[in-house]
Protein backbone atom coordinates (compact mmCIF):
# COMPACT_ATOMS: atom_id res chain seq x y z
CA UNK A 1 0.00 0.00 0.00
CA UNK A 2 2.84 2.35 0.90
CA UNK A 3 4.62 1.69 -2.40
CA UNK A 4 1.45 2.39 -4.37
CA UNK A 5 0.97 5.71 -2.54
CA UNK A 6 4.55 6.70 -3.30
CA UNK A 7 4.21 5.76 -6.96
CA UNK A 8 0.95 7.71 -7.31
CA UNK A 9 2.47 10.78 -5.64
CA UNK A 10 5.53 10.61 -7.89
CA UNK A 11 3.37 10.22 -11.03
CA UNK A 12 1.16 13.17 -10.04
CA UNK A 13 4.19 15.35 -9.46
CA UNK A 14 5.81 14.23 -12.71
CA UNK A 15 2.61 14.97 -14.63
CA UNK A 16 2.26 18.42 -13.07
CA UNK A 17 5.89 19.35 -13.71
CA UNK A 18 5.98 18.09 -17.30
CA UNK A 19 2.75 19.99 -18.08
CA UNK A 20 4.26 23.15 -16.62
CA UNK A 21 7.62 22.55 -18.32
CA UNK A 22 5.93 22.44 -21.75
CA UNK A 23 4.81 26.04 -21.17
CA UNK A 24 8.28 27.16 -20.06
CA UNK A 25 10.62 25.78 -22.73
CA UNK A 26 13.19 28.60 -22.32
CA UNK A 27 13.42 28.50 -18.52
CA UNK A 28 14.41 25.28 -16.83
CA UNK A 29 11.72 24.03 -14.48
CA UNK A 30 12.41 24.70 -10.82
CA UNK A 31 13.23 21.86 -8.49
CA UNK A 32 10.04 20.67 -6.83
CA UNK A 33 10.36 18.97 -3.47
CA UNK A 34 7.77 16.23 -3.22
CA UNK A 35 8.69 15.15 0.28
CA UNK A 36 5.67 16.94 1.72
CA UNK A 37 3.40 14.94 -0.59
CA UNK A 38 4.65 11.68 0.87
CA UNK A 39 3.88 10.19 4.25
CA UNK A 40 5.87 11.65 7.12
CA UNK A 41 6.51 8.09 8.32
CA UNK A 42 8.02 7.13 4.96
CA UNK A 43 11.76 7.69 4.52
CA UNK A 44 11.37 8.04 0.75
CA UNK A 45 11.86 11.46 -0.80
CA UNK A 46 11.14 12.39 -4.38
CA UNK A 47 12.35 15.40 -6.32
CA UNK A 48 11.43 16.38 -9.86
CA UNK A 49 13.36 18.71 -12.15
CA UNK A 50 12.17 19.51 -15.67
CA UNK A 51 12.05 16.24 -17.59
CA UNK A 52 13.72 13.97 -15.04
CA UNK A 53 12.49 12.15 -11.98
CA UNK A 54 14.96 11.51 -9.19
CA UNK A 55 13.69 9.26 -6.43
CA UNK A 56 15.65 8.17 -3.39
CA UNK A 57 14.13 5.00 -2.00
CA UNK A 58 14.68 2.49 0.74
CA UNK A 59 16.86 0.62 -1.79
CA UNK A 60 19.56 3.19 -1.06
CA UNK A 61 21.09 2.04 2.25
CA UNK A 62 21.02 4.74 4.91
CA UNK A 63 24.25 5.43 6.77
CA UNK A 64 24.52 3.67 10.11
CA UNK A 65 26.86 2.97 12.98
CA UNK A 66 27.46 -0.60 14.10
CA UNK A 67 28.80 -1.09 17.63
CA UNK A 68 30.43 -4.50 18.01
CA UNK A 69 31.54 -6.23 21.19
CA UNK A 70 34.04 -8.96 20.27
CA UNK A 71 34.77 -11.79 22.68
CA UNK A 72 36.05 -15.36 22.72
CA UNK A 73 34.75 -18.58 24.22
CA UNK A 74 36.35 -18.02 27.63
CA UNK A 75 34.82 -15.03 29.36
CA UNK A 76 35.93 -13.76 32.75
CA UNK A 77 33.79 -11.47 34.97
CA UNK A 78 35.61 -8.39 33.63
CA UNK A 79 34.90 -9.42 30.04
CA UNK A 80 31.22 -9.83 30.87
CA UNK A 81 31.26 -6.41 32.53
CA UNK A 82 32.79 -4.88 29.36
CA UNK A 83 29.91 -6.30 27.34
CA UNK A 84 27.22 -5.25 29.85
CA UNK A 85 28.51 -1.67 30.17
CA UNK A 86 28.90 -1.33 26.39
CA UNK A 87 25.41 -2.64 25.76
CA UNK A 88 23.98 -0.30 28.39
CA UNK A 89 25.81 2.67 26.86
CA UNK A 90 24.43 1.92 23.40
CA UNK A 91 20.89 1.07 24.49
CA UNK A 92 20.44 4.01 26.86
CA UNK A 93 22.21 6.59 24.71
CA UNK A 94 20.87 5.58 21.30
CA UNK A 95 17.49 3.89 21.79
CA UNK A 96 15.87 5.82 18.92
CA UNK A 97 18.76 5.12 16.54
CA UNK A 98 18.54 1.41 17.37
CA UNK A 99 14.79 1.44 16.65
CA UNK A 100 15.18 3.23 13.33
CA UNK A 101 18.16 1.18 12.14
CA UNK A 102 20.61 4.09 12.21
CA UNK A 103 22.59 2.08 14.73
CA UNK A 104 23.11 -1.60 15.50
CA UNK A 105 24.50 -3.44 18.52
CA UNK A 106 26.19 -6.77 17.82
CA UNK A 107 27.90 -9.21 20.17
CA UNK A 108 30.28 -11.46 18.24
CA UNK A 109 32.29 -14.51 19.32
CA UNK A 110 35.37 -14.30 17.12
CA UNK A 111 36.29 -17.91 17.87
CA UNK A 112 33.28 -19.19 15.91
CA UNK A 113 34.25 -20.05 12.33
CA UNK A 114 32.10 -17.53 10.42
CA UNK A 115 33.46 -14.70 12.61
CA UNK A 116 37.19 -15.42 12.58
CA UNK A 117 37.84 -12.81 9.88
CA UNK A 118 37.05 -9.99 12.32
CA UNK A 119 40.29 -10.65 14.18
CA UNK A 120 42.28 -9.75 11.08
CA UNK A 121 39.83 -7.10 9.79
CA UNK A 122 40.03 -5.08 13.02
CA UNK A 123 43.47 -6.22 14.24
CA UNK A 124 41.92 -7.64 17.42
CA UNK A 125 44.17 -9.03 20.15
CA UNK A 126 41.72 -9.05 23.09
CA UNK A 127 38.06 -8.43 23.91
CA UNK A 128 37.14 -5.20 22.13
CA UNK A 129 34.46 -2.69 21.27
CA UNK A 130 34.65 -1.59 17.64
CA UNK A 131 32.55 1.16 16.06
CA UNK A 132 31.98 0.83 12.34
CA UNK A 133 30.41 3.53 10.16
CA UNK A 134 28.64 2.07 7.13
CA UNK A 135 27.78 4.33 4.20
CA UNK A 136 26.21 3.18 0.94
CA UNK A 137 26.37 -0.40 2.17
CA UNK A 138 30.15 -0.34 2.73
CA UNK A 139 32.29 0.25 5.78
CA UNK A 140 33.59 3.82 5.52
CA UNK A 141 35.46 3.99 8.83
CA UNK A 142 36.04 2.07 12.04
CA UNK A 143 37.58 2.64 15.43
CA UNK A 144 38.73 0.34 18.23
CA UNK A 145 37.58 1.80 21.56
CA UNK A 146 40.64 0.56 23.40
CA UNK A 147 40.11 2.72 26.51
CA UNK A 148 37.39 0.31 27.70
CA UNK A 149 40.02 -1.62 29.64
CA UNK A 150 41.20 1.40 31.62
CA UNK A 151 37.62 2.59 32.28
CA UNK A 152 35.97 -0.74 33.23
CA UNK A 153 36.39 0.16 36.94
CA UNK A 154 34.32 3.35 36.51
CA UNK A 155 30.95 2.54 34.97
CA UNK A 156 29.89 6.19 34.53
CA UNK A 157 33.12 7.13 32.72
CA UNK A 158 32.92 3.93 30.64
CA UNK A 159 29.36 4.62 29.46
CA UNK A 160 30.20 8.27 28.71
CA UNK A 161 33.28 7.20 26.71
CA UNK A 162 31.28 4.78 24.54
CA UNK A 163 28.48 7.30 23.96
CA UNK A 164 30.90 10.15 23.15
CA UNK A 165 32.77 7.97 20.64
CA UNK A 166 29.52 6.91 18.95
CA UNK A 167 28.50 10.58 18.64
CA UNK A 168 31.89 11.46 17.15
CA UNK A 169 31.64 8.60 14.65
CA UNK A 170 28.11 9.67 13.70
CA UNK A 171 29.16 13.33 13.36
CA UNK A 172 31.99 12.28 11.02
CA UNK A 173 29.39 10.72 8.71
CA UNK A 174 27.97 14.20 8.11
CA UNK A 175 31.31 15.29 6.62
CA UNK A 176 31.81 14.36 2.95
CA UNK A 177 34.18 11.38 2.74
CA UNK A 178 37.79 11.97 1.73
CA UNK A 179 38.82 10.87 -1.74
CA UNK A 180 40.12 7.46 -0.71
CA UNK A 181 39.35 3.90 -1.67
CA UNK A 182 40.12 2.45 1.75
CA UNK A 183 38.08 2.98 4.91
CA UNK A 184 39.62 4.79 7.83
CA UNK A 185 41.34 2.36 10.12
CA UNK A 186 42.27 3.21 13.63
CA UNK A 187 42.66 2.44 17.26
Amino acid sequence: MKKISIMIAALLILTAVTAGAADQKKDPAPLVNAKAALSAKDSTAAAVKADSLIVTTADTPAPKIIAYYFHGIRRCPTCRKLEAYSQEAVQTGFAEELKTGKMEWRVVNIEESPNEHYEKDYQLYTKSVILSRVENGKEAAWKNLDRIWELVGDKEAFVKYIQDEVRLMAADSMVPPAQSDSPTRGK
